[in-house]
């Protein structure tokens, strides 16, 4: 009985903490991807300032010559950061960084599609695109006249960003494995203790109950009891009987001495009568 409640409590117990892992995994994995997103936007929009900077002083995007040297010292702040591509209207590649991490495992080259959906784009805000390998973030470049002459995406190292969420995943399961093992063994030390008492007043009870049992299948006799009071119960029960018996004797001969001696007068008086 003991195992099998806490067995029940167990799962219940496992069921909550599931629940709970799954959901402060969920909380946490949203909070991650909006910090991430955050961040990787607040990197393209820095650079897309420094370069609309030279655009404004009326240069073409491809006639910037810093624009390499700004690239790779943006990089250089975070190893993660795979490359940073600046295009042209065209969805001609103008200024290309990549991270050593491409030379051994390259990833898949952008698409024009991606470009496109970057250009058009009509407001400053960054595009988030992701595919398996990557995650990417772009921003058109508009000049002061408000026209798209380019645009600006950077491929971040999506390796990084399941390394935190499998991570953060293995320590929230660790810590409810930790918990459902210290709840189990409480639950299972709590009910014992409460069914010990229990059982051992059963236990008394069924011994009782054998006992009464056994000893109305038994003959009445001195032996009859397993203690000594219940041999003297017995002896006092056949005394009584037997005084009973005496007692009732006693008074059958009384009676009949009663009679015989009321029968005595009658006999006398007789005989006078017939002389």
């Amino acid at each position: 009985m003991p195992v099998k409640i806490t067995a029940t409590i167990t799962v219940l117990i496992a069921f909550v903490l599931g629940l709970a892992v799954l959901m402060n995994y969920a909380k946490f994995e949203r909070t991650f991807n909006g910090l991430m997103q955050s961040r990787l936007a607040f990197l393209v929009q820095d650079l897309r300032d420094t370069l609309e900077f030279g655009l404004d002083l009326g240069l073409d995007p491809a006639a910037m010559a810093n624009t390499a040297a700004i690239l790779t010292r943006e990089a250089a702040h975070d190893p993660h950061i795979l490359s940073i591509s600046v295009f042209n209207e065209q969805g001609h590649i103008l200024y290309q960084y990549q991270s050593k991490l491409l030379d051994p495992h390259p990833v898949t080259p952008l698409t024009p599609a991606w470009l496109e959906t970057v250009l058009q784009t009509a407001s400053k805000t960054p595009q988030h695109i992701s595919d398996p390998e990557t995650l990417m973030v772009g921003i058109p470049l508009i000049n002061n006249f408000g026209r798209t002459v380019g645009g600006l995406i950077l491929r971040y190292d999506r390796s990084f960003h399941d390394q935190e969420l499998q991570q953060t995943l293995f320590n929230l399961i660790r810590a409810a494995l930790l918990i459902l093992i210290a709840a189990s063994l409480v639950a299972l030390l709590s009910v014992w203790l409460l069914f010990r008492s229990t059982r051992r007043e059963l236990r008394q009870v069924r011994i009782a109950l054998e006992d009464f049992l056994e000893n109305q299948q038994r003959p009445a006799s001195p032996h009859a009891g397993d203690s000594v009071l219940a041999a003297l119960e017995v002896a006092a029960e056949q005394k009584s009987r037997e005084f009973q018996q005496r007692l009732i004797l006693a008074n059958r001969i009384l009676r009949l001495e009663q009679r015989l001696a009321g029968q005595a007068p009658h006999g006398s008086e007789r005989q006078h009568e017939g002389v």
